[in-house]
């Protein structure tokens, strides 16, 4: 059982099995919705006012949360790597058209 003021467990779970090419755009916005309400309602309760399985289930959020942050900053850097790598490999080609190449 969730909670006071969070989302209920069931309809978690219910969310979860469903796929999404079965829900509607109704249901799929809800679900965000709710989702995102109860993640910040977690936020804000503290650890000493969650039941035993509500706590269970932020904790995992959480790690999830953070893991998939990580990979978007892992992925941003590569980016930015092969970004300075293409600028570097231009301003080479510019510099050797300019002042004549090694030949």
């Amino acid at each position: 059982m969730s909670d006071a003021g969070r989302k209920n467990f069931s309809d978690k779970l219910n969310e979860g099995l469903t796929p999404d090419s079965q829900k509607s755009t109704w249901d799929k916005g809800k679900e965000f919705v709710t989702d995102e309400t109860d993640k910040l309602a977690g936020k804000f309760q503290g650890e000493e006012n969650k039941g035993v399985a509500q706590g269970m289930h932020d904790s995992a959020q959480k790690g999830a949360d953070e893991a998939n942050a990580e990979s978007y900053a892992d992925t941003a850097r590569e980016y930015m790597d092969a970004a300075k790598s293409k600028l570097n490999d231009a301003v080479e080609y510019v510099s050797k058209s300019v002042h004549g190449g090694e030949k």
